[in-house]
Order: structure tokens, then sequence, then C-alpha cells
């Protein structure tokens, strides 16, 4: 198949980092949301993870590589500052954002109950989360604090700046972006308010909207 397509979950931030890219370079693509697991594994038997982009019939998995892929091939406007030093401080950060944030969401994931659990009184669900947290302190509290914690780091990384390290949007602002749009979304409880907390970060997410929506 020929063409750009974009498989992937709309919910997940790989993949709005991947699409808000593609938007940048005003290319026209296809997007293909996965229907149930059996999407996962045709569209990416290598992994069975998602995103992944076809690029007239070449398939890149991981979101990164799509993102060097596509300025590899369509390299205006560039995601990377042609400023070594620059570059190097904004793919530090784009792996940060993508480490270190889906952290988060990861370890939400992990303290909820699961189905089983879910049944049984409310006293029970609670033991549960914190036995899954490892701590006795409530999971969710513990979260949003250290959360709050990177979004100050990220506060005090974008300074008096337009984008990351820059005045020009990068794959550091796009991978940035995706994971606030996901904690604007309020997938963590308490994250929508903790980022409404931080006007800086929610004017940053305006400027990356205007920079690729047009």
């Amino acid at each position: 198949m020929k063409g750009i397509v974009l498989y992937g979950p709309s919910f997940a931030p790989y993949t709005e980092k991947v699409r808000r890219a593609l938007l940048l370079k005003g290319l026209e693509f296809e997007f293909r949301e996965p229907a149930g697991p059996e999407d996962y594994a045709r569209w990416s038997p290598k992994t069975g993870l998602l995103p992944v982009l076809q690029l007239d019939g070449e398939k890149i998995p991981d979101s990164t590589d799509i993102l060097f892929r596509l300025d590899e091939l369509y390299p205006d406007p560039p995601l990377l500052s042609p400023d070594a030093r620059i570059a190097g401080q904004q793919r530090q950060l784009e792996d940060w954002a993508d480490e270190n944030l889906s952290w988060f969401f990861n370890k939400w994931r992990r303290s909820q109950p699961d189905e089983a659990a879910s049944e049984a009184p409310t006293g029970l669900r609670f033991l549960w989360a914190w036995l899954r947290a490892g701590t006795w302190e409530r999971p969710e509290i513990s979260i949003v604090r250290d959360l709050a914690a990177r979004l100050d780091d990220l506060v005090g990384f974008l300074g008096a700046r337009s984008f990351f390290y820059s005045e020009r949007l990068s794959m550091a602002d796009l991978s940035v972006y995706s994971m606030l749009i996901t904690m604007q979304r309020n997938f963590i409880p308490g994250s929508a308010e903790l980022l409404a907390g931080r006007p800086g970060l929610v004017d940053f997410m305006h400027r990356v909207e205007d920079e690729t929506e047009g």
C-alpha cells in the first residue's frame, strides 16, 4: 500500500506525538485506530505495539524512530535544531518525556484494581491498590505529588522561550506536548488541575497547536 498511514490508538501520547509531527510537516496521511487486539498483531507483527507509521510500503515502529525517519525524508521544517548543542538537549528531553512522564501513566494503571478486585468491598480495593503500589500511602497521592515535581522541572526547562531550548518547535516539544495533553484529559485524576496551575505550560501547548494545526 502506498501513501502515509498512521496506525495507533488516538488516546495514546505516542500516537499524538507522531500525528502532530505529520501535521507540522504538512503531510497528508490516513489515520487508522485499532478495533481490537488483532489489529495490534496485524499492524505491528514484530512487537505488537503501536503506533506504527507506513511510508509508501515501509512500516516504521516506535514514535522516536518514526520522527527521525520523517525528518530524513521530509526535512522541512526540521524536528531538531541545526545547532548541535541545542539538538542534543532536545533529543535528551524527548527521551526524558517519553520515558519519565509515561512512567507515571504506567504506575497509575498498575495501581488500579483489576477486574476481580473491583468487585471486592471498597476497603479491600484500597488495600489492593496500596499493595500494588508498594507503599501504605494512597497511590494517587504519591503519583500526583511526584508528577507535580516533574511539571515544575518542565517549567524550568522551558524558561522564557517559546519552545524547549529554542524558539522553533522540535521533536522534544512534540513529545512533551503529547504527555501534557494526556494529563489535560485527566487520565490520572488530579493531573489536569496540576497542569492548569502552570499557565506557562498551558501556553506552550497552545503554541504547539498553533504550529501543527495551521
